[in-house]
């Protein structure tokens, strides 16, 4: 069975994009970054990059909200990987671009860009940039693989949610799957939770619904099923998923 070109999103093709040079263009023609998110978008098969939630233009997801659930439509957002807090010289770097969705981008990341290092001194200019080790995932540049394996757990609840885990078990890999895994709430979300207990919620949801789609795909990779695990990846577009290659390369642990 191929492996196809999926990541938990490998975008490590978007500047070879067709679309791409029309997109920079657009963008030197008017320094709004908004001109790269479809060509964001088709990289990332309308995902976000980070968590995987649906970026395709009107679909909801449920959000709980004062005891009730409401549904609400999470955005695409293109903004920096660097933020302009502390890298005023990247504004208008196009290759500092990246995609999220909303959550991630605003409620999450914010203007958070962690370094590995008991000092790390941050960059003052483009030359310096190569000497820093961030620790927050740039799916454009970075190895996913040498980074996450999957892990199928049970939450709190009882709940079984299908999340990140660092790969290495010590070192600067593994502090930045880490932070990566904990700023974004993409693994063991009753202890790296968001404060708001709504986004919380939203968060593992969107765990749980992944678990749901890979279920019978999972176990049967695990029974050597190949005609079911097809009609699954045909099915439920299994595809469009960055998970799917992690499984297929058994780098994931089933803890339920």
């Amino acid at each position: 069975m191929s492996l196809g070109t999926y990541l938990m999103i490998d975008m490590s093709v978007l500047y070879d994009h067709a679309d791409y040079p029309a997109a920079l263009v657009n963008f030197n023609n008017s320094n709004k970054w908004a001109k790269f998110q479809e060509v964001h978008l088709s990289v990332t098969n309308h995902k976000c990059p980070i968590c995987e939630c649906s970026l395709k233009v009107g679909e909801l997801l449920s959000r709980p909200s004062r005891g009730k659930t409401k549904q609400c439509i999470i955005e695409s957002t293109v903004d920096h990987y660097r933020p302009q807090k502390y890298y005023t010289f990247l504004a208008l770097t196009h290759e500092n671009y990246i995609l999220m969705c909303s959550e991630c981008n605003n409620i999450y990341k914010g203007c958070e860009f962690p370094l590995f290092g008991d000092n790390p001194v941050r960059a003052t200019n483009p030359a310096e940039i190569s000497n820093e080790q961030p620790l927050i995932v740039n799916p454009i540049n970075d190895d996913l693989f040498d980074l996450f394996e999957l892990v199928v757990r049970h939450d709190l609840s009882g709940r079984k949610v299908l999340e990140l885990s660092p790969k290495h078990e010590q070192g600067y890999r593994y502090e930045k799957a880490l932070t990566t895994i904990k700023l974004f709430s993409l693994g063991e979300c009753e202890l790296n939770a968001h404060s708001n207990a709504n986004v919380k919620t939203l968060r593992i949801n969107l765990l749980h619904s992944h678990f749901v789609k890979f279920d019978v795909f999972i176990d049967a990779f695990m029974n050597k099923n190949i005609p079911k695990m097809r009609a699954e990846i045909a099915d439920k577009n299994l595809k469009d998923y960055g998970f799917l290659k992690f499984i297929l390369k058994n780098q994931f642990k089933n803890l339920v």
